[in-house]
């Protein structure tokens, strides 16, 4: 392995998944058995657990080179970056060495889309296949799946990561069309409402078996971004509320849109979300999760 490829590749493809905020990992309960690697029991991401404790992975993308050309992504493939790639091998050394420097306690892996959507998921559910049968590894494992990626890929993805994660992007199919008109919401849709029943399907099998396998234990999440299309917080909470209600979501996470390219479909280069308005969706999500409040009993519809 060439130190200074791999440290100058990882430059690259940390920076490029920064973007990326849902890394939560509440609900995984894998254990640390016959003498392996980590331990994802108090949860893995760039935060704090109940104890005050910091935790910290590996949060990287697996290339980001892209078929897409989505307005609002700095791996859009019209933008003028330096990519780079990983090969399978070198995510699983890098979160190994890692792990062992004591400087990760797990992996949060997404990637750009090169060729197709199965070649790309296909090489992300080898990563993590490879670090729990070769490696022994317990650690927390997040794995965005790849929209349109095949149930085949889907279910063994779940087998080996703690949580799956497709991304909604724009919170409404019009916002989609307008800046990815690539990407079809179906594409996304799929995979999720397939996460859904197969996680309710393992868990039902894990009550009757106990050496039944885990599926995704920390289930699934999506995230949205806000901002960058005109949708309201009644939009986007009404969106939120959806999945919740129809795909069993464990989060749904609000991104400011951060303006990185120039893009007449997108606002001025000089314009923020402010913070307030993301602090204020996540309290308005918690309202709805853990106390059974409408949308409409939170925001109007101005």
């Amino acid at each position: 392995m060439d130190a200074d490829r791999i440290t100058e590749k990882l430059n690259i493809l940390a920076d490029a998944a920064k973007y990326d905020v849902s890394c939560a990992s509440s609900g995984s309960k894998r254990k640390n058995e016959n003498k392996g690697l980590g331990n994802a029991s108090n949860g893995i991401c760039h935060s704090y657990t109940e104890d005050g404790r910091c935790v910290s992975l590996l949060k990287i993308l697996l290339t980001n080179h892209c078929i897409f050309d989505c307005a609002y992504c700095v791996s859009r493939k019209t933008n003028d970056i330096k990519r780079a790639a990983f090969t399978v091998q070198e995510v699983v050394d890098l979160t190994i060495n890692f792990y062992r420097r004591n400087y990760i306690e797990g992996l949060f892996l997404s990637s750009g889309i090169f060729k197709d959507a199965d070649h790309t998921m296909e090489r992300l559910v080898r990563i993590a296949k490879k670090l729990r049968t070769e490696h022994n590894f317990n650690g927390y494992i997040h794995l965005k799946s790849i929209p349109g990626a095949s149930d085949e890929l889907m279910r063994e993805a779940g087998l080996y990561a703690d949580r799956l994660s497709v991304n909604l992007e724009m919170p409404t199919e019009a916002g989609l069309k307008l800046l990815a008109p690539d990407k079809n919401r179906q594409d996304m849709i799929d995979p999720m409402a397939f996460l859904k029943k197969e996680i309710i399907q393992r868990t039902e099998e894990k009550k009757l078996f106990k050496k039944a396998p885990m599926f995704a234990p920390a289930g699934q999440s999506t995230q949205v971004i806000i901002g960058a299309t005109p949708e309201n917080d009644n939009q986007i909470l009404q969106t939120a509320n959806h999945f919740y209600k129809n795909f069993n979501l464990k989060r749904v996470y609000y991104s400011g849109y951060v303006p990185v390219l120039a893009d007449k479909r997108l606002p001025a280069l000089n314009t923020t979300v402010p913070m307030v308005r993301e602090n204020r969706l996540y309290q308005a999500d918690w309202l709805m999760r853990f106390y059974g409040f409408r949308v409409n009993e939170i925001v109007n519809n101005d």
